[in-house]
């Protein structure tokens, strides 16, 4: 059960249902970063498994330029039924992120676009965060898995949760290429990785998101990131009120201006 509506199974089946099952991305969709995600997977051999998948359409990109092992997994059944119609060839279950049926080290990479900030919406917070991450970290190979987090969240909400596991990270600020109508100009985009691999994790995911139109549309960002792991501007005071209106329960689309 949830804190707020987001938190809920129930808020979802309803949410999906009102706006017919419509194909959606949370925060980046696959124009915005995905030449950065191809970057950072890798090998088209390799296990990827999309968490908190919903309605969105990422994954049928991945498949499009040649991932064929992509797992997507949303504890809403009714979400899962479509997106297996709409995207057969790929592989949908329902399921709990926080406890998963696959073996230790099943995944070369999971990705995660607002699965974390739901869970901040749980009643017990602490928990549900704290068995996620674990299950993450299980999930991943021993050397080199990799874990990608987009949140609306600060940088030091993301920091103490992704600290939880037995993992180096790197987290990136990034511009919202929806803002303003999406009213939060700033997402963190972090980079974990498992192993004792010695290379630069800042500079990998700063120079993975250099090739992205989140710093092409201008060069002095780009360079930014991929010298110091940085791309976008500061927080924003709104970013409050974002995740006020989230773990109270209302709607993505309050926080959605006048076009």
């Amino acid at each position: 059960m949830g804190r707020g509506a987001y938190g809920t199974v129930e808020f979802w089946d309803e949410w999906y249902a009102e706006d017919d099952h419509a194909d959606y991305d949370w925060l980046l969709a696959w124009d915005d970063f995905g030449e950065a995600i191809e970057s950072l997977i890798g090998d088209h051999d390799k296990r990827v498994l999309v968490v908190g998948c919903g309605n969105s359409p990422f994954s049928s990109e991945l498949f499009a330029r040649g991932y064929r092992n992509v797992v997507n997994v949303d504890n809403c059944e009714s979400i899962i039924a479509v997106q297996r119609l709409r995207y057969p060839m790929l592989r949908w279950l329902v399921g709990d992120v926080r406890s998963l049926p696959f073996n230790d080290g099943s995944f070369d990479l999971v990705l995660d676009k607002g699965c974390l900030d739901n869970l901040y919406c749980y009643v017990d917070t602490t928990a549900a965060v704290a068995a996620f991450i674990r299950e993450t970290r299980r999930l991943l190979r021993a050397e080199s898995g990799r874990f990608v987090v987009v949140s609306c969240h600060d940088e030091a909400t993301t920091r103490d949760s992704l600290s939880l596991a037995n993992w180096r990270f790197s987290i990136l600020r990034v511009p919202n290429p929806r803002w303003p109508r999406i009213r939060v100009e700033t997402y963190e985009l972090a980079l974990c990785e498992t192993g004792a691999s010695d290379h630069d994790l800042a500079a990998v995911l700063g120079a993975a998101v250099a090739r992205t139109r989140l710093c092409r549309r201008d060069d002095t960002l780009a360079a930014a990131a991929a010298t110091t792991g940085r791309c976008g501007t500061g927080s924003l005071p709104s970013r409050l009120a974002h995740l006020e209106r989230r773990s109270s329960g209302r709607r993505h689309s309050d926080l959605i201006g006048d076009e």
